[in-house]
């Protein structure tokens, strides 16, 4: 009797082991994935863990999603959403997306990806998250530059950033404070309203842009550097940033900031800020004008859409000593409600974040 029952359970049990065996062949992983296809399923099983496919089936992740970027090096199903928005935003090819996600992916915002990937390539975000920045400690990239209201906080860098459309200033009076650059550029946003602007000085004094010379719009990252070292030899590090900026941290980058000089001063260095300093009698003339032509601008210059940037009486703000021919433009609603208010952009930026 015991042996019948031992040998019935043994029968049991290969019963149970001939029919799990059979289950298991014909057990169908992706029996729960509605997207499967012939053309696809054989390259989802051989590039997919158990583990991934399980995650592709709660995330009801679709095969264009993924399958243009299984076959690359590194493929990440995990990643497959960054990979797409990227891509959407930046075409380049998949090794370079699929690299680059999965190499910062830990350093990005997905939110954010989109203006971060129109201001800056692949080739200059990895650069800039690889190497150690030269000015600033532990810096964080200025995600939106191309925003008009854009300010660099202290721990930030606009890196290699250049504004997309810069037109020049050709037309107008202008001699380039940076060595070796004959020509002067700006934002496309700023030429027409800049024109608008010098034209109406002209009627003060009937001279051309009111006797006023542009000399400088967008400078490039590599253009502040000599400034930078110029003005920390003569200065100090403790001090030179009451006149200049490091470079990426300088807003001649974001190709919105204009600074004036009037005629007669055009050996003036960048840090030449005050209108009292110690004149000839031969210059007083001159001196007269520019302080008409300064008040000019920090009365009207809103009109235009442009601020003064580093007023006389915002310094403690601005960490800028006074610059009154150095001009923002920030759009004509802002520049109004600034000047109204008796502000600064500095203090506008609560009100915008």
């Amino acid at each position: 009797m015991k042996t019948k029952r031992i040998l019935f359970i043994a029968s049991l049990l290969v019963l149970f082991s001939i029919c799990f065996t059979v289950m298991n062949r014909h057990y169908d992983e992706l029996a729960r994935y509605p997207y499967v296809t012939n053309e696809n399923r054989e390259t989802i099983i051989k590039h997919l863990s158990n583990e991934d496919i399980n995650y592709m089936i709660s995330q009801q992740l679709k095969p264009e999603q993924f399958l243009p970027y299984i076959e690359t090096k590194g493929f990440s199903l995990r990643n497959t959403l960054w990979y797409n928005r990227a891509k959407e935003i930046q075409p380049a090819a998949n090794e370079i997306i699929v690299a680059f996600i999965n190499d910062f992916k830990n350093r990005l915002d997905y939110a954010g990806l989109e203006t971060l990937l129109k201001a800056y390539s692949y080739d200059t975000l990895r650069t800039f998250y690889e190497e150690e920045n030269d000015y600033i400690q532990n810096a964080a990239i200025v995600n939106n530059p191309s925003a008009l209201l854009t300010l660099i906080d202290e721990n930030e860098t606009l890196y290699t950033y250049e504004p997309k459309k810069l037109v020049s200033v050709a037309d107008l009076p202008h001699v380039s404070l940076v060595d070796g650059k004959s020509d002067i550029k700006v934002s496309e946003e700023v030429s027409k309203p800049l024109h608008e602007l010098c034209s109406n000085i002209a009627k003060t004094n009937n001279k051309t842009c009111g006797n006023l010379i542009i000399t400088a719009g967008y400078i490039s990252y590599e253009d502040q550097m000599p400034i930078y070292e110029s003005m920390m030899l003569k200065y100090g590090k403790d001090e030179f940033r009451r006149y200049w900026d490091y470079p990426g941290q300088n807003e001649y980058q974001l190709g919105t900031l204009i600074r004036f000089q009037p005629v007669g001063r055009e050996d003036s260095k960048v840090d030449d800020q005050s209108l009292s300093a110690a004149q000839s009698k031969d210059d007083q003339e001159d001196e007269n004008e520019a302080s008409k032509l300064s008040k000019w601008l920090e009365e009207n210059a809103y009109k235009y859409g442009f601020v003064v940037r580093y007023p006389k009486d915002k310094e403690a703000v601005t960490k800028k000593l006074y610059q009154p021919f150095t001009l923002r433009y920030v759009g004509k609603d802002v520049a109004e409600s600034l000047y109204q208010n008796k502000n600064v952009l500095n203090e506008y930026k609560v009100e915008i974040k």
